[in-house]
């Protein structure tokens, strides 16, 4: 089975579904994106008979992130505060893209994300919604929401902290700052560091492992 879209490809080989990041070559999570994902995790994912997931990018990237000019048009339109500045409506699709990522992270089999190239901003909370996430080497990540003004608001936030614990979390997001896989790994963000070449082959071996599939 595969269904492409006009910003995501998901289809479903032996036994795995692979959720492709079809926007090359930075593979921004544009608003288009986010609803193509929302669309096919809720009717598809969610209900898989698939008994793994690998997430990854078509090309040298994983993503960018979401498209910034996008989203300060997109905040200035439908955010909305109360007279003491108290924040009262988010865009209309936030809890949808929300929502999406949390299935994710809330699946019943195994989820990988098989990163190389850029994987920051709302990229990296995707991975972060993953279970297990399998780095390239010459890998950039981070959370720099919080230079454009913004602060990571798909889970990031909250992932980041279960992973890294809290001061190394705090650190992430409030700098903003980039690093690489290799780093990633010491701070508990990715599970291992492969060669950039054979990150998604190495995916697809470890799903074979977790599923006791023959991996010779």
């Amino acid at each position: 089975m595969k269904i492409q879209l006009e910003k995501i490809i998901y289809e479903e080989r032996d036994d795995i579904g692979y959720i492709i990041i079809n926007d090359p070559p930075a593979n921004k999570m544009t608003s288009l994106f986010l609803t193509e994902l929302s669309w096919v995790v809720s009717n598809y994912v969610s209900v898989t008979k698939a008994r793994g997931i690998i997430i990854h990018g078509n090309g040298r990237h994983y993503s960018s992130g979401v498209d910034v000019e996008q989203l300060r048009e997109l905040v200035s339109k439908q955010v909305c505060y109360d007279d003491e500045n108290n924040l009262v409506e988010f865009p209309a699709g936030h809890k949808q893209d929300r929502n999406s990522f949390g299935l994710l992270y809330k699946m019943g089999i195994p989820v990988i994300s098989a990163i190389n190239g850029f994987c920051i901003g709302a990229g990296l909370e995707l991975a972060m919604s993953s279970h297990i996430r399998i780095c390239g080497s010459g890998s950039t990540l981070g959370l720099p929401e919080s230079t454009f003004g913004f602060i990571p608001a798909l889970g990031g936030t909250l992932r980041c902290v279960e992973l890294c614990g809290l001061g190394r979390a705090l650190e992430i997001v409030l700098s903003g700052a980039f690093f690489s896989g290799e780093e990633a790994e010491q701070f508990g963000l990715v599970h291992h560091v492969v060669n950039k070449k054979e990150t998604l082959a190495f995916c697809e071996k470890l799903m074979n492992f977790i599923l006791q599939k023959d991996c010779s």
